[in-house]
């Protein structure tokens, strides 16, 4: 006679209720319990009850890798993208394990660490990582993928932002809405995609026919406290401002734009601005930030489909993967009549 869910139960000690959660693949069971139940009614033979039940593989390393630690610590913007890279890795029969490292590890210290993690795959949250800290990563023999900094010069696989476009529509934006004098809020913390972003600014604005004005600028450290102070510097030094800024990210741009309210100068009135990455907070402040969207929903789980095509199908070429966006406008720019 086949056995039912109640008798598994029995042998287990659990209730009815749990297998059936757990065959029915529905939340409300802890992932050891629930794997626990699964091999037992493998090892009784009654795999046909698994049907459509994701059976645990393995793990897969989500590797926060810190270079400076400022980017990642003030404001980590993998926090608002872990939950679609979280359910991706699941839906693969994969559990999700955190791995963190940072530059002043020994080599030898950061390779023990990926290989006593025992994971399948890595994936590699790479936003402060230079050419240089990939090494380690080659080395493990793992298969892995890179979210959030392309490396284009070298054989990994990975997924970007795309920075050319983003910062182009942004630019581009504040153009059709009349304005002419368009400065740059650059951060004093240097990464990728605000290097990528800065000479994409410059670029804009020679296609658009406006002069690139150096003391348009402004050069704020990463901390609120230190955006702010370096805000109230940069009007005190400078009496003429553009009329609207580009900014490398939300996080700047919300700091910034208090410290110009603080100052006696509206938004947008006065000064317009134009933020990147579409985080929670842009809604949050007043006005709320006009900003360049990162569509969140597909680009963790992007990563997560590269590294599984790489454990799959053992390929030798590379990908890289960018990740479109798009402007969204809300109350921080004004239209200027030309």
């Amino acid at each position: 006679m086949a056995l039912r869910a109640k008798d598994i139960a029995e042998m287990l000690g659990v209730s009815t209720a749990t297998v059936s959660l757990v065959l029915n693949n529905k939340p409300g069971v802890g992932e050891q319990k629930r794997q626990e139940i699964i091999q037992k009614i493998k090892d009784l033979g009654c795999d046909y009850m698994l049907k459509g039940v994701s059976v645990n593989k393995g793990s897969i390393g989500f590797v926060v890798y810190k270079r400076c630690g400022r980017i990642i610590d003030e404001s980590p913007f993998f926090t608002y993208i872990l939950e679609g890279i979280t359910n991706s890795i699941n839906s693969y029969g994969y559990n999700l394990s955190f791995i963190y490292m940072n530059k002043n590890m020994a080599p030898e210290e950061q390779r023990l660490l990926l290989m006593s993690s025992n994971c399948s795959g890595l994936i590699i949250f790479g936003v402060e990582m230079q050419r240089e800290d990939l090494q380690v990563f080659v080395d493990s023999g793992l298969p892995f993928s890179i979210l959030d900094n392309s490396f284009q010069e070298s054989d990994v696989d990975s997924v970007a932002i795309n920075n050319i476009q983003g910062t182009s529509k942004a630019i581009q934006y504040l153009y059709d809405m009349g304005h002419r004098d368009i400065g740059y809020i650059r951060s004093k913390v240097r990464i990728n995609s605000f290097d990528e972003r800065y000479q994409v600014y410059k670029t804009c604005l020679r296609k658009l026919g406006l002069e690139f004005r150096k003391e348009f600028v402004m050069d704020v450290d990463y901390s609120e406290t230190e955006v702010r102070r370096d805000a109230r510097a940069y009007f005190k030094v400078n009496k003429i401002h553009p009329t609207a800024f580009f900014v490398e990210n939300d996080f700047l741009a919300c700091g910034a734009m208090q410290e110009i309210q603080e100052l006696g100068l509206r938004v947008p009135d006065d000064i317009s601005m134009v933020g990147f990455d579409d985080r929670p907070i842009s809604q949050l402040v007043q006005p709320n930030l006009t900003t360049v969207n990162v569509p969140k929903n597909i680009f963790g789980p992007a990563a997560v489909d590269l590294l599984m095509t790489r454990m799959k199908d053992k390929r030798e070429q590379s990908l890289k993967i960018e990740i479109g966006t798009n402007l969204v406008s809300r109350d921080s720019v004004k239209k200027i009549s030309r």
